[in-house]
């Protein structure tokens, strides 16, 4: 079996490179080999290390199976730290989709590059969870409050021209490219970043709160991890963030979320998926008769489980994710 992290030189740079199919993952195992190759690179005479992905994508986020479990060490914080404590600067070189924990090992890096076409993300919250890793509080840090949580509430792909205007892209190009630099770089770690005015943070953070739906979990621990390090520092602002996620984690809300994640992708490719659709917005959404309806369609193996009817529900009502539970009453 072939290593999912290597670690090469070519020239002055030490090249890390991630090939963990299908989107390169952030798993346990990947995790540890990236951590270790980024303290081994440190050590050796580079001028500057790089961290890239083979395959059609750059890490498009974590392991989803790993969430039915308290998070294994190393995190990504230690990530943050192997490349804070490198004393070369650290370049990631992105390309496809930067989803999750890719937009952490992202900003864990000194400097970020980009191929054409690639788009960024923070969809935690999708799966009732927020970002955890210094999601909340290093992100702020480098892009500013509002365009963080514009990416960690609102949770949706942001484009290449965007991700640069915000500041979170420093340059536009590829692999060979940035090999290709000459001018020296210097060392910038997100944590050393100095946040906006707490006052301006703050603020905010209470336009984002307005009109949240005081039952949807994640983005009001969100707002809190984040609200946390503006007024009791970053350090603060950390452990209340993965404390947090902790308790999100194992919640019914994220439950129904992971499960409708899978469930909502496996309907499309159901024959009968919009009839069964257009049957279910016909009960108005009474819970009662959709039950009974779903309990039907299972029972006549229209639709094989629970988990599909409930996502069915979902879209044929229109109702938020977190709400895909009819059938597990």
């Amino acid at each position: 079996m072939n290593a999912p992290v290597t670690l090469n030189r070519h020239g002055a740079f030490a090249l890390i490179e991630t090939n963990n199919p299908p989107v390169n993952a952030m798993a346990h195992h990947v995790r540890v080999a990236l951590i270790d190759a980024v303290a081994q690179a440190a050590r050796s005479d580079a001028a500057a290390i790089i961290i890239a992905c083979k395959g059609r994508t750059f890490f498009s986020g974590a392991d989803i199976a790993e969430l039915d479990y308290p998070v294994r060490t190393p995190g990504l914080l230690e990530l943050e730290e192997a490349c804070r404590l490198a004393p070369q600067p650290v370049i990631s070189v992105m390309h496809g989709s930067v989803l999750g924990g890719g937009m952490v090992v992202a900003y864990c890096a000194d400097y970020r590059v980009a191929a054409p076409g690639t788009i960024f993300g923070m969809p935690e919250v999708k799966l009732g969870l927020l970002a955890t890793f210094g999601g909340t509080q290093f992100l702020p840090r480098l892009v500013g409050m509002t365009a963080a949580l514009d990416l960690l509430i609102g949770a949706n792909p942001i484009d290449l021209a965007t991700a640069q205007a915000m500041g979170f892209v420093d340059a536009i190009g590829s692999l060979d490219s940035t090999m290709a630099m000459s001018s020296p770089l210097q060392k910038r770690p997100v944590r050393f970043m100095q946040p906006e005015p707490a006052q301006l943070a703050l603020t905010q953070i209470d336009r984002f709160a307005t009109g949240l739906d005081t039952d949807w979990e994640a983005p009001h621990a969100t707002l809190n991890a984040a609200r946390t390090g503006v007024v009791e520092g970053l350090e603060a602002g950390l452990a209340c963030e993965s404390e947090l996620f902790e308790q999100l984690r194992a919640s019914r809300q994220s439950h129904i979320l992971r499960r409708h994640f899978f469930a909502d992708r496996a309907l499309n490719k159901i024959v009968l998926a919009k009839e069964i659709v257009l049957q279910l917005r016909a009960t108005g959404g009474e819970r009662r008769q959709l039950r009974a309806l779903g309990q039907a369609l299972i029972g006549q193996y229209i639709l094989p489980s629970a988990e599909l009817v409930d996502a069915a529900i979902v879209r044929a009502l229109g109702w938020p994710a977190w709400k895909a539970d009819v059938m597990m009453d």
